[in-house]
């Protein structure tokens, strides 16, 4: 029986370890940045306070989710997070920033104000999603580059 000697075999810790860096490291970033959103310190979108307050705590959890599963199917599963896929979140986290970018300059596109409210509701946690989705696809982007530089184990 002959043995590789190139590839070393993870303990359990170092498995943990991994799994921490890999998918919990995108989930803590994009849980961070809405709540740098929510006290104030970056602006990402104009948002209405009621929606922030009401919605908030529900926004980073899916933040969370996103990355966590973005990361986790770049890294593991062997794909690439590459042009298409960045482009394609994107243009869907302009399309869910866009009732903010119209109500700042006054279009509501004649719609009431509470179906305004709720669109605009919608596209603040559609937003969320697509912040996870872009912190975790580059997380995976960046895990890949420095295991591919490193040596395996």
């Amino acid at each position: 029986m002959r043995y590789r000697t190139d590839v070393v075999e993870e303990g359990p810790l170092r498995r943990l370890w991994r799994f921490c860096v890999d998918q919990g490291t995108p989930a803590a970033l994009a849980v961070a940045l809405i709540a740098v959103q929510r006290f104030g310190y970056v602006t990402l979108l104009p948002l209405n306070v009621v929606i922030e307050r009401e919605y908030g705590n529900y926004a980073m959890l899916l933040a969370a989710i996103a990355a966590f599963v973005t990361s986790a199917t770049f890294v593991r599963d062997g794909w690439r997070f590459g042009i298409g896929p960045l482009l394609g979140t994107i243009i869907a986290s302009l399309a869910a920033a866009s009732p903010f970018m119209f109500a700042r300059y006054g279009m509501q596109f004649g719609l009431p104000p509470m179906q305004f409210a709720l669109i605009a509701t919608f596209a603040y946690l559609a937003f969320s999603v697509t912040l996870g989705l872009l912190i975790g696809g580059c997380w995976s982007v960046i895990v890949k580059a420095v295991r591919s530089s490193g040596p395996t184990y």
